[in-house]
């Protein structure tokens, strides 16, 4: 069995490096408005349909993932004026993470969805523990968040309270947060009346982005 050239593959790398700094330029204002819409970070499940777009509308074969990340965490400083936090200036790698999550109880993983927002400029409070009314300090944008820390999959029911507190709110915009999953009944639901679906993987990926310190569970 011949072992290929390890040069090789560095090769390609940079080349598909290179091909992505060449194109990123066209996408980057299309994700540019989007952060400033939605003023949180790209999920996975976001980050992934970019990746897409870029394969598909330059006909590359396979665009890589890890730079493209960067590049959209590079976007995400610039836009949400928020920076992870680092080895070099936390002193630890230690961050809460998403099965840090699954073991807290209803109030401590409401402060850390707070604290996570906090990165992104919202501020607010918790109430009954459960949800969060934010207000983004610059634009003003008001959001509505529901936190669900138990591991178990939600359903269309449990996406109730939060459809009924954004009308009486009148908040343009909700996000149902879990640690869990949500059932195919919800994933196939044409609408959701305006509620955004944030699951376990897509919290997870977004707390490793973000890096929050131990700490946060107490703020």
């Amino acid at each position: 069995m011949q072992v290929m050239d390890l040069g090789y593959f560095d090769e390609m790398r940079r080349l598909r490096r290179q091909l992505l700094d060449q194109y990123w330029p066209h996408v980057e204002p299309a994700v540019k408005r989007l952060l400033i819409r939605q003023r949180t970070p790209l999920t996975q499940v976001q980050i992934q349909a970019v990746g897409a777009l870029i394969s598909e509308r330059f006909h590359l074969g396979k665009v890589d993932g890890a730079y493209l990340e960067m590049l959209i965490k590079r976007l995400e400083n610039h836009v949400l004026g928020f920076q992870s936090a680092t080895a070099s200036d936390s002193g630890s790698v230690r961050y809460i993470t998403i099965a840090d999550c699954e073991n807290m109880t209803a109030a401590q993983f409401c402060r850390i969805i707070r604290q996570l927002f906090s990165r992104f400029g919202y501020e607010g409070e918790c109430h009954e523990e459960h949800w969060l009314e934010l207000r983004h300090g610059v634009t003003a944008q008001s959001l509505l968040v529901y936190a669900e820390v138990q591991n178990r999959i939600i359903h269309l029911n449990d996406l109730r309270f939060l459809q009924s507190l954004k009308k009486e709110k009148n908040s343009p915009r909700g996000i149902y947060v879990t640690v869990g999953s949500f059932g195919p009944e919800v994933l196939e639901a044409s609408s959701h009346d305006g509620v955004e679906l944030w699951d376990g993987n897509q919290l997870g990926a977004l707390l490793d982005r973000v890096q929050l310190p131990p700490r946060s569970i107490l703020d």
